[in-house]
């Protein structure tokens, strides 16, 4: 084969090495046919491992019989490691006697019948790869001409490695931005200059209700119906913003211009975060603020005014003790507000949660005994059918407190004259468990249907002519339910006005209780 034809092959080589990124591609074109330019028996690709210690020897032509150590060879090892050093080509006359051999490379080489060989640099700029190493049997013999082919085959080969490097580092970092937009719960949707989907990761789901699959690469205005989203794109001004979602929740929306490193611009992405939370906790903080500003501010208005009306009076007013009373009880009335909430930040905190197991029962019946005095002085009549025990794991004060906010409320709305009670079975509950169920009733004024659904509410009071006049902070049936919550109850209410009211609790019992007994 003249040079030009040698030249017009390894052109198509060349060609045939760049159609793809992948290494097992260009190596199998490499050892299909560089024998068409550069005879060989054997062929390899000698590349340095990352650090620079060494090679390592990747055949692709195998000679028929003896075999090339499988291991990191240093770099001063055989002719591959002096050409890497030294970064010129090697022409190799007789391969048993270079001075640099090695047994399980150069000499598993002469063991198979070859003596010649060539080996050249695979370049990238200034840095050095590897080599590309060619041995033959006789009657091989390699010059300048072979060098030169060689050398360009070795550049072909050099391009192909760094497409490949370009290539996986471009795979993965794709597949860690995947990964990444994969795993945040916020909603990723980037659309093009001409309004076209380009990406949309797993969050618009459940956030936007838009399948991933069926938006990318199609028309925003086609694929998305939401109008504040659609609204978002159309105003293309880049900032942070709210958009209300299709569930009825907030959305922090941060709409952000997509460039090249060049500066070219490439279209807009809204990146979404469900604030919905923090909205209602935000809420909930005005809310609570405003009631505690409220309720602490009406009692330190009436102690003020009324020692200013003692100052005036001096001390032979005759209402003096009457004063000095509605000072005590209005003092008492913050103290039981702040003791409340404290009670209330306690338990929704955690910090009550050294529950063991305790007969449930006698807790009931100790607040009872709590309660009698208070039964007794409004002529109510209290009641209790409860069984022997019932071992639930609870913190023993805290569930205390709860029954005994339950039944004080049942005396304190119960006329003179009325009845009010508790009452226990055992039942299973919703998810199988063997549950307490304990039930709180009176016969008094009853809770209008309106204000049902609030009585659990922080500061809620039921605003009627018949609770006038009855003191309270509004928060003893939040506690109630924190309580009944923390210990893996449920509290519900039943109630018409004018006729009583009867508040379930739902407490599991302990496992591995045995039988309780009735």
């Amino acid at each position: 084969m003249s040079q030009a034809e040698r030249l017009t092959r390894l052109g198509e080589i060349l060609v045939e090495l760049s159609r793809s990124p992948i290494p097992t591609h260009f190596f199998q074109t490499l050892g299909d046919e560089a024998g068409s330019v550069v005879p060989f028996d054997y062929l390899a690709v000698c590349l340095q491992d990352e650090d620079k210690r060494g090679y390592m020897v990747h055949t692709l032509a195998v000679p028929s019989d003896g075999g090339i150590g499988e291991r990191l060879f240093e770099a001063h090892e055989g002719v591959a490691g002096r050409v890497i050093r030294v970064g010129r080509p090697a022409l190799v006359a007789d391969l048993g006697a270079e001075d640099d051999g090695v047994p399980d490379f150069e000499g598993a080489l002469v063991a198979a019948g070859m003596s010649a060989a060539l080996v050249v640099p695979v370049r990238r700029g200034f840095e050095i790869l590897g080599a590309l190493f060619f041995a033959g049997r006789p009657p091989v013999v390699y010059g300048e001409e072979d060098v030169q082919i060689a050398t360009l085959l070795a550049a072909g080969l050099s391009a192909s490695l760094e497409t490949s490097m370009a290539y996986q580092a471009l795979a993965d970092e794709r597949s860690t931005l995947a990964a990444v937009l994969a795993s945040t719960a916020d909603a990723v949707i980037m659309v093009n200059q001409a309004g076209v989907v380009l990406l949309a990761n797993a969050a618009v789901r459940p956030m936007l209700g838009l399948s991933p699959d069926l938006v990318t690469g199609r028309p925003l205005l086609e694929v998305v119906d939401y109008v504040p989203l659609r609204q978002l794109f159309a105003a293309a001004r880049p900032g942070l913003s709210e958009l209300p979602l299709p569930d009825g929740g907030v959305a922090q929306a941060a709409l952000v211009a997509v460039v090249t490193p060049f500066g070219e611009p490439v279209g807009l992405a809204a990146i979404l975060r469900d604030i919905s939370l923090l909205k209602n906790l935000e809420q909930m903080k005005n809310d609570f603020v405003n009631a505690v500003s409220h309720d602490l501010k009406s009692p330190i208005t009436v102690i003020a005014g009324l020692a200013d009306l003692m100052m005036r009076a001096g001390p032979g007013d005759a209402r003096l003790q009457t004063r000095l009373q509605d000072i005590r009880d209005t003092a008492q009335h913050m103290s039981d507000l702040v003791t409340d909430l404290l009670d209330l930040g306690k338990i929704e905190a955690g910090l009550d949660a050294d529950y063991e197991p305790e007969d449930v029962v006698g807790l009931i019946n100790e607040a009872l005994r709590l309660v009698t005095p208070h039964a007794e002085t409004r002529n109510v009549t209290l009641q209790s059918e409860l069984p022997a025990e019932a071992i639930v794991s609870v913190a023993r004060t805290r569930i205390r407190q709860a029954f005994a906010n339950l039944l004080d409320n049942a005396v304190k709305y119960t006329p003179a004259g009325g009845r009010a009670g508790v009452s226990a079975v055992f039942s299973a509950g919703a998810d199988g468990r063997a549950t307490l169920t304990i039930r709180i009733a009176d016969t008094g004024i009853g809770i209008p249907a309106r204000d049902l659904p609030h009585v659990f509410d922080k500061f809620y009071r039921v605003q009627s002519d018949a609770t006038r006049g009855t003191a309270g902070t509004g928060l003893g049936l939040a506690i109630t339910k924190s309580i009944v919550e923390a210990h893996g109850g449920r509290i519900r209410v039943e109630s018409t006005e004018g006729a009583g009211t009867t508040f379930v609790v739902e407490l599991p019992l302990a496992r591995g209780s045995g039988e309780q007994r009735g």
